[in-house]
């Protein structure tokens, strides 16, 4: 909306003059003389985000402000669906240069930022798409709000801070172990409350029973409020893994805590390789049952390295009273969960393996 970003307003034949209308680096420029369709609609859905936001800052009643906040968090899917649909290739209203330009845009105001908070002495820590984490020794919540205001002021975009972190966790990539996931973070605010982005917990297709040790974990380490104090929890994590690696060991574990949900992301006679989830759709079509792309499917693993394909998985609604899962299969999915959290503390996946059960 700020910069007039719309699949009609890029590259126009009017302003292709105007330095002012450039879009950043890449040579794109945008109108400058009428107001695009898709800027004209989201507006009304910018400014009701930011009323919710308001009203959720000064809300006093814990239910109050979680309405308000499932609120403002419904708008902004709509907003993120909004800028995924401009480079959409069959998008009505979509076109490549506009999306282009959103990123472009977003990486030039970045980067302002970034410099407006090192000028003043910050270390950035990380940054992703609209959000810097940043760290100054002494600063307090004024400082935070004082540099928020300058960073509005020199880019033109509003920022509010967030919170202040006690502690705060990137988590490294499998790959390269060096270099952290952009995306994978857990931290502590002041307030006690938890920011966690892109572990099993915020997967819908992780079993039940590893979201749930993972949420038990969590909170372990949420009693900690400094470096120190984390360590000191490591062995009171390492207890709740070993507590839900024998639970599965002992073969309690049941149905709706191993399920595993996926969506078919294409028609199921379409898949080529035979893997777990197309060989539970393959169950249920055999069964009869009419299945798409976009439908959601329910499987547990049976016997994950069984010769037989059809060994390998079964759907949830064609299991009966003879099914088994496969206890090594799960475990690897509690232990890789356990380790995501644990890595930065130091514990490797051997120690966690290695535990005595």
């Amino acid at each position: 909306m700020r910069f007039n970003i719309s699949p009609e307003t890029v590259n126009c034949r009017c302003c292709l003059n105007d330095p002012t209308a450039r879009v950043p680096e890449i040579g794109h420029y945008t109108c400058r003389l009428r107001q695009g369709l898709v800027p004209r609609t989201l507006a009304p859905l910018l400014d009701k985000r930011a009323r919710y936001k308001r009203l959720m800052a000064a809300a006093t009643q814990p239910a109050a402000r979680a309405a308000l906040d499932q609120r403002q968090t419904a708008l902004k899917w709509l907003l993120v669906v909004s800028f995924g649909y401009l480079g959409y290739k069959n998008a009505r209203f979509g076109r490549i240069e506009a999306h282009e330009a959103v990123t472009a845009y977003s990486r030039d105001l970045l980067l302002q930022a970034k410099e407006v908070a090192e000028r003043q002495g910050y270390r950035m820590l990380h940054a992703i798409v609209d959000s810097l984490w940043l760290v100054k020794p002494g600063a307090v919540r004024t400082d935070y709000d004082s540099l928020a205001q300058t960073i509005t002021e020199q880019t033109g975009l509003s920022i509010n801070v967030e919170g202040i972190y006690r502690w705060i966790g990137f988590f490294p990539s499998r790959v390269n172990p060096l270099m952290p996931v952009p995306n994978q973070f857990v931290g502590l605010f002041e307030h006690g409350g938890m920011k966690v982005r892109g572990i099993e917990l915020r997967r819908s297709d992780a079993p039940r029973l590893v979201n749930r040790a993972q949420a038990e974990v969590l909170r372990c380490l949420s009693e900690a409020g400094t470096l120190a104090e984390l360590r000191e929890q490591i062995p009171h994590a390492l207890e709740i893994v070993r507590t839900y690696r024998r639970y599965l060991q002992d073969g309690h574990a049941i149905i709706e805590e191993l399920a595993i949900a996926k969506s078919l992301s294409k028609e199921p006679q379409a898949y080529r390789h035979r893997t777990l989830s197309m060989i539970a759709a393959q169950e249920l079509l055999a069964r009869g049952v009419s299945l798409q792309a976009g439908d959601r499917i329910h499987y547990i693993i049976t016997d994950a390295d069984a010769a037989c394909p059809s060994d390998r998985a079964r759907a949830v609604a064609g299991l009966n009273g003879t099914w088994s899962y496969d206890v090594s299969a799960y475990d690897h999915l509690l232990v890789k969960a356990a380790f995501v959290l644990l890595t930065p503390l130091g514990v490797t996946a051997a120690s966690l393996r290695s535990q005595e059960l």
